[in-house]
């Protein structure tokens, strides 16, 4: 979303003259001075913000905009609240029972218009007119459909509070809902007054102002004043509905009156473990593990725990005497104390499974086939065995110019030049994987996974000035084929790497790409949704488990527990995302930062001290850009010289820990309405504890991190959490990360995984359909040090992967799916691939690298292209682009009509064609350089006649829009 609307600096436009409006400013000034004496100057009176200004409005019996103004920048957000406080002199209202009644509005369009502008068709008016016999506070799209609410009341000041909405979120889309409010408590937010629709309505307000009609008469009084807008309720008004952004305490420690040991413990061992204990429990409700109980309880709420209400009840036990008093107040403790457990005494059970993908790789044996003159690499072996065993065919190798086209296109995601034609096929295999072009090709693969992208999300979703770093270390570490081990660990904990680089600090851009909601006034939901996002997102695409169903309870399928969970979750809680500055610039950077946040922080708190004055309710909130527009001329002049030289310092949106970094290196502010507090001391102070059904106001036991119990103990009291979880993960006994990994390059290659669930290794998820390939693959990786690159070359060297697409009757009545290989499957290629390839084949493509996102109308490969969440490039969402919110570990493929509509009108496709028909002679070079063959005769001749007919612009057009351009062949 937008940032907060912002009326201009500059003057309300003002119009004084006989037959129009006139302004008075409520500031008795004197009725004269001397010749010789002093007098006022021609400039502006110096305001602060105890002063308000107030405008007498007058009518002139006709249409009039007598006061308008212009908002900082466009804005089409979801939402836009805007107000003003109004007050009709008594004596000039005119009823509709005996005159015309009165008519006067407030508008918000798109453009300023005149004087005599209606600002009345499809625009937003929020005003007084006309109901029946009655004058009326309205608001309306149009004339004939205007909703009212309350009468209008003479010499009374009024409230009036709207809001501009889109049902429907998005740039492009229309404000098409309009509510009223009149004199609201801005604390209760109550139902509009009135409300009304058009789906009609602009996209974007960039002016304001206010309309007089035929009804407002040239003696008529109206006070306007308090004019403000703002993109949310709470910022119009001042009034947070939560704590302090800067409030994150840690959690209290409360004293224990009871111990689990000798005062509890005898009470479920006597009254309750006759049901509900072991594996067989009465309803499968067990209380002596602790983290079943946590699901009867509210954790520090006895009042509120469903355990504590059957027992105080007398519904458990069902059979023998209730609890005593005695006994209800020891377990009413123990609740309200946290519920302290003896793991000791009642040790959480060890998970166990015989699902595969826990089980440790083990090397298989390469299998022997009968034919082993079709066996290209070792990968062939395992393919072969299951074509033999099912009794299955491979189809012929295809074409040599299938190949290379294919090849180019599945590892540079760009068409082959034609220069490469009759070069080896194993020779292009090693010069396309040192090509730069393959790290953007496969990079882009992985920041689906990442669910990077350059912005907040959420609802503010500002921009990430220095995200793209992470997206060009990626691209980095895919063309200098960085083993995976280190590619997991710099991610993991490259702030906590030793010896410190800014290189493994930016790495950790896949931690920070989680979405940050700005205007989350509660910093314990603000922080627990990005943990939330941080250990989901880790978890699937590091370990391919779904974790996330663990969140609120035990995971109903795998051995993951909501401990679990939250141990989990622990390794990523004393870190949070922030600009951190290059370790070479940390001197000079701390003192500007230091100055810059001495200036903010002066004058947010004298804003503060001015609020608490005026008796503005408690907790008062000032958003950073009021704070910014609280600065007088020097403050502001200083601060902005600050801003410029921070913002040019080399520095990287990064998940940092600053208590256990390997370097101290200062953090710069980021752009952000409310952002998580900055006090390195509270972050160091947090505690991790479960929440009970996922919620952060219902806090069960503490817990320390660790990796799922069913993969083997943690070490306690771990210095680095993030580096031993990294260390966890890469050591080459861990039983997923090489397959993960395996199976994601092979889905890569071939469309779909040897797991098709290539986010889900759990019981839910689809077995390997060649489960000793897989093992095979992740030993090869692991042994040759984690290379990606030696994966691919045992992949594309393959005959499997060099098969032809030939249909077999036979072979399809066997393997309708061709899960066993035995064709290669053409499929589409993705968003940015489509467009990278057009501009290749047309010699417009920009070959420009790094740096940050550019708008649509660069040439750059779609990697440059900026990545906003919720406002992602057209053509990249209308080929099913990855969204950049969730983990996106397979793109769906769907068929729209919107897509061949594009492909063959859009301005940009229409372009390429006519440059690809300046840069070729004939049909045939056209030809050869989109699809890297010969045309056949048919092709050539309907092509022909089609240029005769139209041009070759019309010939180049058709070839963009064959299919086989847009599918890996």
């Amino acid at each position: 979303m937008p940032a907060k609307p912002q009326l201009t600096a500059s003057s309300y436009r003002r119009i004084a003259t006989a037959c129009c409006a006139a302004f008075v400013l409520f500031l008795q000034l004197p009725e004269s001075v001397g010749a010789d004496g002093p007098g006022l100057s021609r400039s502006d009176w110096q305001r602060n913000g105890l002063v308000s200004q107030r405008f007498e409005i007058q009518g002139t019996e006709s249409r009039n905009n007598p006061l308008r103004r212009q908002l900082d920048e466009p804005y089409s957000g979801d939402e836009l609240f805007v107000r003003y406080r109004l007050r009709y002199d008594a004596r000039t209202i005119d009823l509709p029972t005996e005159d015309e009644g009165e008519f006067f509005v407030l508008w918000l369009d798109i453009s300023e218009g005149s004087d005599a502008s209606s600002h009345s068709q499809h625009v937003p008016n929020i005003g007084i007119h006309v109901d029946g016999d009655v004058n009326r506070f309205m608001v309306r799209y149009v004339s004939s459909a205007e909703a009212f609410g309350p009468p209008l009341e003479g010499d009374r000041d009024v409230l009036v509070v709207a809001r501009l909405s889109k049902t429907t979120s998005g740039r492009q889309e229309p404000f098409d809902r309009l509510d009223l409010w009149i004199d609201p408590n801005p604390k209760d937010r109550p139902e509009p007054d009135a409300a009304v629709t058009s789906r009609r309505a602009l996209h974007v307000v960039e002016w304001i102002g206010f309309s007089t009609g035929l009804k407002t008469e040239i003696d008529d009084r109206i006070e306007v004043w308090d004019i403000d807008v703002s993109g949310t309720w709470e910022e119009l008004f001042g009034l947070p509905p939560a704590p302090p952004p800067e409030t994150l305490e840690p959690l209290p420690e409360a004293e224990r009156t009871v111990a689990f040991a000798e005062d509890v413990f005898p009470i479920l061992r006597s009254r309750c473990f006759e049901c509900h204990s072991g594996e067989d429990a009465t309803e499968g409700v067990r209380l002596d593990v602790l983290d079943e109980v946590v699901n009867q309880t509210a954790p520090r709420d006895a009042a509120s725990s469903r355990l504590f209400e059957l027992v105080s009840n007398g519904e458990m036990p069902p059979d023998g005497p209730s609890l005593n008093s005695k006994e209800l107040q020891v377990l009413r403790a123990w609740i309200d104390e946290g519920l302290h457990w003896d793991e000791t005494l009642l040790p959480t059970p060890v998970p166990t499974t015989d699902h595969w993908a826990f089980q440790p790789v083990r090397r298989p044996v390469i299998p022997t086939v009968s034919t082993p003159e079709w066996i290209r690499t070792p990968v062939d072996a395992f393919i072969g065995r299951k074509h033999e065993e099912r009794g299955l065919q491979p189809a012929p190798e295809a074409d040599p110019y299938v190949l290379r086209r294919r090849l180019a296109l599945d590892l540079l995601g760009l068409p082959p030049d034609p220069e490469n034609t009759g070069v080896p096929y194993e020779t292009l295999v090693e010069k396309f994987l040192t090509r730069p072009e393959y790290g953007e090709r496969w990079g882009r693969h992985w920041l689906d996974v990442a669910r990077w992208a350059e912005s907040n999300g959420h609802q503010h979703n500002r921009h990430r000035s220095y995200a793209w770093r992470y997206r060009d270390w990626v691209v980095d570490a895919f063309a200098s084929d960085k083993p995976y081990d280190a590619f997991v660990r710099e991610q993991l904990a490259g702030d906590q790497l030793e010896p410190f680089s800014n290189e493994n600090l930016v790495a950790t851009g896949f931690l920070a790409a989680a979405r940050y909601s700005g205007n989350e006034l509660d910093k314990e939901i603000q922080r627990n949704d990005i943990l939330v996002d941080v250990a989901n997102t880790t978890a699937k695409a590091f370990l391919g488990l779904t974790l996330e169903c663990a969140q609120c309870h035990t995971h109903k399928f795998d051995p993951i527990s909501i401990r679990d969970y939250y141990r989990f979750q622990a390794f990523f809680a004393k870190a949070q995302p922030a600009n951190v500055v290059f370790s070479g610039e940390r001197d000079s950077a701390r003192a500007l930062i230091e100055e810059r946040w001495r200036i903010f922080d002066s004058v947010h708190d004298r804003m503060v001290a001015a609020k608490r004055r005026q008796e503005v309710p408690e907790p008062i909130y000032v958003s950073p850009t009021s704070v910014v527009r609280g600065m007088n001329p020097e403050e502001k002049r200083r601060f902005n010289e600050l801003e410029q030289s921070i913002a040019a310092l080399d520095q990287t949106w990064a998940y940092f820990s600053p208590a256990n970094a390997s370097s101290d290196v200062p953090v710069a502010p980021h752009e952000m309405r409310w952002p998580l507090p900055r006090d390195p001391s509270k972050l160091e102070q947090l505690r991790t504890t479960i929440l009970v059904r996922g919620d952060v106001t219902s806090r069960g036991p503490e817990v320390f991190p660790g990796w799922p119990a069913v993969f083997g103990l943690t070490p306690p009291e771990l210095e680095k959490p993030r580096l031993a979880l990294a260390n966890w993960m890469t050591d080459p006994a861990n039983p997923l990360t090489a397959r993960v990994w395996v199976n994601r390059i092979w889905q890569w290659h071939f469309g779909r995984g040897l797991v098709e669930t290539s986010g889900d290794f759990g019981t839910q998820g689809t077995p390997p359909t060649h489960p000793e390939l897989l093992d095979f693959l992740a030993s090869e990786l692991i042994d040759s040090g984690w290379s990606t690159r030696h994966i691919h070359r045992l992949i594309v060297n393959s005959a499997t992967y060099r098969q032809s697409s030939a249909f077999s009757a036979a072979n399809d009545s066997l393997d309708p799916g061709n899960s066993l290989l035995w064709r290669w499957t053409p499929r589409r290629l993705e968003s940015e691939a489509i467009r990278d390839c057009i501009l290749a084949v047309s010699g417009r493509l920009d070959p420009r690298r790094g740096g940050p996102g550019e708008d649509g109308k660069t040439l750059r490969r779609s990697l440059y292209l900026r990545q906003r969440r919720g406002d992602l490039p057209h053509q990249q969402m209308l080929f099913d682009g990855s969204t950049g919110i969730v983990s996106c570990t397979q793109r769906r493929v769907s068929t729209t009509a919107l897509q061949p509509l594009w492909l063959l009108n859009s301005q940009f496709v229409q372009d390429a064609a006519t440059t690809l028909a300046e840069r070729t002679e004939t049909i045939d070079e056209a030809f050869r350089l989109a699809l890297a063959r010969e045309p056949t005769g048919d092709e050539r001749a309907a092509l022909t006649e089609l240029v005769n007919e139209f041009g070759m612009e019309s010939a180049c057009l058709a070839i963009l829009n064959a299919s086989e351009f847009v599918y890996i062949p």
